[in-house]
């Protein structure tokens, strides 16, 4: 079943700050440990591109392990609109990376992050604390405020409301800049 997703992701220097304004505007639900695990087919190197649309990804988390299928839609402009999401729930992680190897699928990143949680309402806010990357804040719709348009325009409202400090580039996505840090390009 596919989900479409709209969120922003913004890169942040105070992450203590940040938790304390968000249980202002909301609350704490759970922290969670994630690897992500980024596949591409031989004859498909999603990677190949500056601005990859399409992600492959097993996840490994405690008490819930995904396979993922994502494709990115971006605006005329280069900045993300959306996601589509094909994600569903795997019993043995370890056996579906097992038929990758099998059918020659490769594996080009790996994202291992500490994810913090809120819930503000009409948003799902995540603190990231990502290995050889940094410290970033995602803000994820729970509703369709009127399209995607309109919906991204109250996710960068609420990040404004937020009155953090934060830098935010078109160029996001933790597999792309990991991927590229490790490879420098």
């Amino acid at each position: 079943m596919k989900n479409v997703e709209v969120e922003i992701q913004v890169f942040i220097k105070d992450p203590e700050k940040i938790e304390k304004r968000l249980n202002e505007v909301g609350k704490f639900v759970k922290e969670k440990r994630q690897v992500d695990k980024y596949y591409v087919l031989p004859q498909r190197d999603f990677f190949a591109k500056d601005m990859p649309d399409e992600y492959l990804r097993i996840r490994y988390e405690e008490g819930k392990n995904h396979l993922n299928y994502s494709f990115l839609h971006f605006s005329d402009d280069g900045w993300l609109k959306a996601t589509d999401e094909y994600e569903t729930l795997i019993d043995k992680p370890e056996v579906a990376e097992e038929i990758f190897e099998r059918i020659n699928l490769i594996q080009k990143v790996i994202v291992k992050k500490n994810r913090k949680y809120f819930d503000c309402g009409d948003f799902e806010v995540t603190l990231d604390s990502i290995e050889n990357l940094g410290e970033f804040m995602e803000i994820e719709a729970k509703k369709d405020f009127g399209g995607i348009d309109t919906t991204r325009k109250a996710c960068e409202e609420f990040l404004k409301n937020l009155n953090v400090e934060y830098e935010i580039q078109k160029e996001m996505g933790y597999p792309r800049m990991l991927y590229k840090k490790l490879n420098k390009k």
